[in-house]
């Protein structure tokens, strides 16, 4: 039967010194308190998230007590799991805690016929390979995989590999290990679709993108929304990984995912204004997505972003709209699919003082008649009905009337 919350925070804290002497590798205290204690009764006890005192002792490296646990106490410590999953070989790949988890792998293949083994998971289906990637646990990494011969092709429950986990942190030398062991796991896929090299852009990690490629990573290849690279280091507001894509990788600066957005889309939607201005100096085309918005509507839609964002994104998500409209770029009047303005959008987003601000520019516009850019507009002459359209103003007339009043102004 579970313990209740409330016993196991009253068991916590009545026990938290055994818990310290773990952390601490205090043995003497280890076998004061517990040396009439019973296995049972040591494997009870347990923190807020179940861990016992052989997960604190995996976690500090402290091989003393461990020894302690397994011999003299004969724990089977295989059974033993925290609230998510989580046996103390896990805790002990986290804390790259090589000799510990060498040990226990060797005790339980000489007692047990190999009862303990690399391949173990959590909840999430990670084995300590995963986690030793994700937590850049170097020398565990080497050991699992050299000495366990743990497989680099294992996944987790969402289609995770060990190359994913080190390149979604950007832990450059286990993505190099990782590689050198297995390098035909270089353009696999999660579950969502994702490669190492959209983690690494993900991440930020400008190193571990450059190893990707040079390994022969797939630039082209897309996740299950369609994004590539650039959409997702624009969307992660990663400004030197955009640059570096373009310049030194060449990569298509208009490319689109499945919903028509391309990557000003995704700077948009952040109010990145760096990585904006950048792609516009690119030439970077602005269209409508399949909803109908331009990267001017995602800004205003997604002006605050979070309830309590602070000022500064708020002035960068202005500055994005300013760029859009000033450079002439987005039209304050243009609609989306559901007819929908950049204004409309930012109110029922909840952002009404953009909204008016919007509002206020569109009003506050001249119309300026040109003659490279008129329009046919209707001018309606004094005492003339409106059915009588044959008298009144056509195009020619107000042209020429337009010329001789700008005579009147210096130019």
């Amino acid at each position: 039967m579970a313990l209740s919350q409330t016993h196991m925070r009253s068991s916590t804290i009545e026990n938290l010194f055994l818990f310290t002497a773990c952390e601490r590798g205090d043995l003497h205290t280890i076998e004061t308190h517990l040396n009439s204690v019973s296995s049972l009764k040591i494997s009870s006890i347990r923190d807020e998230y179940q861990a016992t005192l052989i997960h604190y002792t995996s976690r500090y490296g402290h091989l003393n007590i461990l020894k302690y646990f397994l011999e003299i106490k004969h724990i089977d410590i295989s059974q033993l799991y925290t609230k998510h999953g989580a046996t103390c070989v896990h805790d002990a790949a986290v804390c790259n805690q090589m000799e510990l988890l060498k040990y226990i792998f060797d005790y339980y293949r000489k007692n047990f016929s190999e009862k303990f083994r690399w391949t173990i998971r959590d909840e999430q289906g990670n084995t300590p390979l995963h986690l030793a990637a994700h937590y850049n646990s170097l020398n565990v990494l080497h050991y699992l995989l050299e000495e366990e011969l743990a497989d680099p092709h294992y996944r987790t429950y969402n289609g995770f590999q060990p190359i994913h986990c080190a390149s979604q942190y950007g832990h450059t030398q286990c993505v190099k290990l990782l590689l050198l062991k297995s390098p035909y796991t270089i353009n696999q896929q999660t579950n969502q679709l994702l490669t190492p090299l959209h983690l690494a852009c993900q991440a930020g990690s400008l190193e571990t993108i450059q190893i990707l490629i040079s390994y022969g990573a797939n630039l082209q290849l897309k996740d299950q929304n369609g994004l590539n690279c650039l959409h997702i280091a624009c969307q992660n507001n990663h400004l030197d990984i955009v640059q570096w894509l373009i310049e030194k990788q060449t990569t298509n600066i208009d490319d689109v995912d499945y919903m028509n957005n391309t990557p000003i889309h995704y700077a948009a939607t952040n109010g990145n204004e760096h990585i904006i201005n950048y792609l516009l100096e690119k030439n970077a085309k602005l269209i409508s997505n399949n909803n109908g918005n331009t990267p001017l509507h995602l800004v205003s839609k997604n002006f605050y972003k979070q309830k309590f964002l602070d000022q500064a994104a708020k002035h960068g998500h202005r500055n994005v709209c300013s760029i859009l409209i000033e450079r002439g770029y987005c039209s304050l009047t243009s609609v989306n699919c559901e007819q929908l303005t950049a204004a409309d959008l930012a109110e029922n987003s909840g952002y009404p003082s953009l909204a008016n601000e919007f509002r206020r520019d569109v009003n506050s516009s001249s119309i300026q008649v040109e003659k490279a850019t008129i329009v046919r507009l209707v001018i309606k002459k004094r005492n003339v009905p409106h059915s009588d359209a044959s008298n009144q103003v056509n195009e020619q007339d107000l042209l020429n009337k337009d010329e001789q009043s700008s005579n009147k102004y210096p130019s």
